[in-house]
């Protein structure tokens, strides 16, 4: 398992929120992300980084419903 930072970009916070996520690989670790991002209509975006590396990004877009 590997582990993974999670920032978290919300409109109500002028600084990022941190997650950390244990996950089997990248695939897994891009699907918590997605989950996290469309949890809140405040969350903005979502940057996955490991080991100081950022992997990717993800953007809310306009046709993401929030899950509540």
């Amino acid at each position: 398992m590997r582990t993974f930072s999670l920032f978290i970009e919300d409109r109500r916070y002028s600084a990022p929120t941190l997650q950390f996520v244990i996950a089997a690989d990248e695939h897994r670790a891009r699907e918590l992300a997605l989950r996290e991002l469309v949890a809140s209509g405040e969350h903005l975006s979502v940057e996955v980084q490991e080991n100081g590396r950022t992997l990717f990004r993800e953007q809310r877009r306009e046709d993401q419903a929030a899950c509540r």
